[in-house]
């Protein structure tokens, strides 16, 4: 027979297995820009985070220009990420799902706010743990992310005058 106790101790823990299933399965983001192709709510999320601080001194002052060069970087990052093979695009995919996870941003990234919010200095700590970790997988997961984040933004027209470059030269046949 089934006590009073043990029914209501189970019933607890369920609506904690259900809440903590819940929490898990994600989108831990916010709704995203829904035109980009290869990049998902949470992976627009997490390079929202990385994005200024990998462009640390580069990126414009002013806040809605800021604003728009990480968008434009974003974007792309979006179109390399779409150019790539499939088992790079699902090696990315699943880093994002990784840094997504509430207690893999805790363990791995060691950042507490959700990307969203997470100070430029946490981020800037993660990224630096990345670089200098043991783990070749971290180090890659910096390597990919300084690799499209660079490509992306120097990759930009937008961004050429504030480096000085006059852009390509012109081919005359």
């Amino acid at each position: 027979m089934l006590s009073r106790r043990t029914f209501i101790t189970t019933g607890l823990l369920g609506a904690a297995a259900l809440a903590t299933a819940h929490w898990l399965r994600g989108p831990h983001a916010p709704p995203g820009d829904a035109s980009l192709r290869a990049l998902d709510a949470d992976a627009q999320a997490i390079l929202g985070a990385f994005v200024p601080v990998l462009l640390a001194g580069a990126l414009p002052v002013a806040v809605e220009a800021r604003r728009q060069a990480v968008a434009d970087t974003i974007r792309g990052i979006d179109i390399a990420v779409s150019g790539l093979s499939p088992n790079s695009q699902d090696e990315l995919h699943q880093l994002f799902a990784l840094l997504a996870l509430p207690p893999a941003r805790l363990a791995v990234a060691r950042v507490n706010a959700p990307w969203p919010q997470a100070s430029e200095s946490d981020v800037r700590a993660c990224l630096d743990r990345f670089r200098g970790s043991s783990l070749t997988l971290l180090r890659s997961a910096y390597g990919a992310l300084h690799q499209l984040t660079f490509a992306a933004w120097y990759g930009n027209a937008a961004s050429w005058q504030r480096i000085g470059y006059p852009g390509p030269p012109e081919l005359r046949a």
